[in-house]
């Protein structure tokens, strides 16, 4: 009996191969039923532009260090210039609407107290004892940011896109938000690479701005050293100013299309659907490595441990500890 031929014989996809095909298609399958609820919710209640929000919680360093240097290629040792605080870290909360507006960036500092600097106007300054967003951190941000945007006074019913990070989600939380006639559209567990506004197109040039500023100051800053020598990070007003100016330097146009991008605020009869796929490869090419950097605040790690978010958030005022070099 002769041997089969080879177009008669089956192909087996590998088991692996199988396994991609399968998350592939339920990936697909989940920013799919995202994107249902969202046109259901915009039908139903017919949100305007301005009251379609995304926010979202990003920590920051101290020190905001680059990953590229200009050097002698093959050297096993590069020594970079810091403060020696590239470990002590701030929260960052940035939230936008539809129709390209930026609402006042939310700052979180490790501490148990306020600070003593004035801090400059186009920023909410939060403090918690672990540099955290928690459930009243989420209620300051809803009343003194979400509910002071234009119309949040009179309650607008609006739709609010954020993460499934554990403190939007909590009872209290989700009755604020009925309070002020907000309607929330928790982006799915491993989506927000794919849907939500800020992480597909706004949180990298913010932070590429926070870097270069971090950079001047580095060379020509006001700066001060502790008993021991050391140079200290930038004061907080100072980060402050960081953050304000990184923030107005996104343009209202590129946040209108970050929403549509993303599949959020496209005219309902399908003819802005092509902004879904504008732009892949340059979003691809823009990707750094520190963009990948541990996240606590991904939606993926919804449960990190304490220990790891103590490790992550280093105090203020443990910042005398830190060695220069």
């Amino acid at each position: 009996m002769g041997s089969a031929s080879g177009a008669d014989r089956s192909y087996r996809m590998p088991k692996s191969s199988l396994a991609f095909v399968w998350a592939g298609a339920y990936l697909e399958a989940k920013v799919n039923s995202f994107h249902r609820y969202v046109i259901q919710q915009r039908n139903k209640h017919g949100y305007a532009l301005s009251s379609i929000g995304n926010m979202d919680e990003t920590p920051m360093n101290f020190d905001m260090v680059g990953n590229r240097t200009v050097h002698p290629k093959g050297e096993k040792t590069i020594l970079i210039k810091t403060t020696g605080h590239e470990k002590s870290s701030f929260t960052v909360v940035l939230a936008c609407t539809a129709d390209g507006a930026k609402l006042r960036p939310m700052i979180i500092f490790k501490r148990k107290t306020m600070p003593k600097p004035k801090f400059p106007v186009g920023c909410f300054v939060h403090v918690h004892e672990k540099g955290w967003m928690d459930e009243e951190g989420v209620k300051l941000w809803l009343d003194n940011v979400w509910s002071r945007r234009p119309g949040g006074l009179i309650k607008k019913r609006s739709l609010l896109v954020w993460d499934m990070f554990r403190a939007h989600l909590t009872p209290s939380t989700k009755q604020r938000l009925a309070r002020i006639n907000t309607d929330a559209a928790v982006i799915p567990a491993g989506l927000t690479s794919l849907v939500q506004p800020l992480d597909v197109c706004l949180n990298k040039p913010f932070k590429d701005r926070i870097r270069e500023q971090w950079n001047e100051w580095m060379v020509s800053g006001k700066k001060s050293l502790t008993n021991r020598g050391n140079m200290r990070a930038p004061q907080l007003d100072v980060l402050c100013k960081f953050v304000i100016k990184a923030w107005n330097y996104i343009d209202a146009e590129t946040v209108i299309k970050s929403f549509k991008k993303c599949g959020i605020s496209n005219s309902l009869d399908g003819m802005e659907d092509d902004y879904l796929w504008q732009d892949e490869e340059k979003a691809e090419a823009e990707t750094t490595p520190s963009d990948t950097e541990l996240d606590p605040y991904d939606d993926c790690l919804t449960n990190v441990p304490q220990d790891v978010i103590d490790l992550f958030m280093i105090s203020d005022d443990e910042q005398e500890d830190f060695e220069s070099f």
